[in-house]
């Protein structure tokens, strides 16, 4: 019994192993990884053109702010009047947003390979004999409300709570893209958001002496202006995205009609490094109509 024991802690641990090592194997020998390695390594010249909207839909979410006024309203005084109580969405400049969220965007396609252009360029745009997409962000939205965070320790076999109410703001993007020559009529929309908070720097500190418990935090309250510097750096998140989404396509235009992908393909630009995605939320979503 003692040998079998000994035996069976040595040889899990080289299991793991080689079922890593067979992974990796698995990952490098994959078809798909193949192809995506083509449509990464060898890109020939591509361009994109870019629409962006001219303004941003926002909305105030934090309709609890009305119980404390007193009378009745229409739908139209409730959206006026959220409006005004908001701390963001009133102070937001469409057009600053817009133009840093783009920036982000049109940067970080660059440095994939593409030329890009904005809908001001379409003449120098249909100039080019690269492979040419379209990219139409239809809609963009920000949502004001409140993200409920709730930190937490055990010790000694309870958990403790604190709860925090952060300011917070949701923000959504529609896509829609496609090759220059895609005759479709109905283009697939896609879509991603984020969550943007308050910066909580929290932490418990248990006196086990005195068998006291406390809590210290910081809370960095979120501005208009850290919105601006994210709406850059979203920007760039999302053209990545957008090139996983190209990837991928590629891919299943290679394939069998009625094939799907077995893994969804990731190019971190930055290690240059291929490998699969599980996470919806690190990539775009497909809007069911």
């Amino acid at each position: 019994m003692l040998n079998k024991i000994r035996i069976s802690t040595l040889t899990f641990p080289l299991l793991g192993m080689a079922l890593v090592l067979m992974a990796g194997f698995f990952y490098a020998c994959n078809p798909e990884k193949k192809l995506a390695k083509n449509f990464v390594y060898q890109p020939g010249k591509r361009s994109a053109l870019v629409f962006s909207p001219e303004y941003i839909y926002k909305e105030n979410q934090k309709t609890w702010l009305l119980d404390s006024l007193e009378g009745n309203f229409s739908d139209e005084q409730k959206d006026s009047l959220l409006w005004e109580m908001s701390d963001y969405i009133k102070n937001i400049n469409d057009s600053i947003f817009l133009k840093k969220f783009t920036r982000g965007f049109f940067y970080q396609l660059a440095k994939y390979g593409f030329d890009v252009y904005d809908q001001e360029a379409i003449d120098l745009f249909m100039q080019n004999d690269s492979s040419a997409y379209l990219i139409n962000i239809p809609q963009v939205e920000l949502d004001e409300t409140i993200y409920p965070y709730k930190d937490n320790i055990v010790i000694n076999g309870y958990t403790y709570f604190h709860q925090h109410y952060l300011n917070a703001i949701d923000l959504s993007i529609w896509l829609e893209i496609s090759k220059i020559n895609d005759t479709l009529i109905h283009k697939q929309v896609m879509f991603a958001s984020d969550l943007i908070t308050d910066d909580l720097n929290g932490s418990f500190d248990y006196d086990e002496a005195t068998d006291q418990l406390k809590y210290y935090y910081k809370i960095d309250t979120l501005t208009v202006n850290q919105l601006y510097d994210l709406a850059i750096t979203l920007g760039k998140k999302y053209a990545d995205y957008t090139y996983d989404y190209l990837l991928n396509k590629n891919i299943l235009t290679q394939k069998q009609p009625g094939d799907t992908l077995q893994y969804y393909w990731h190019y971190d630009i930055n290690r240059n490094k291929l490998y699969p995605i599980w996470d919806e939320e690190e990539r775009l979503i497909p809007v069911e109509e």
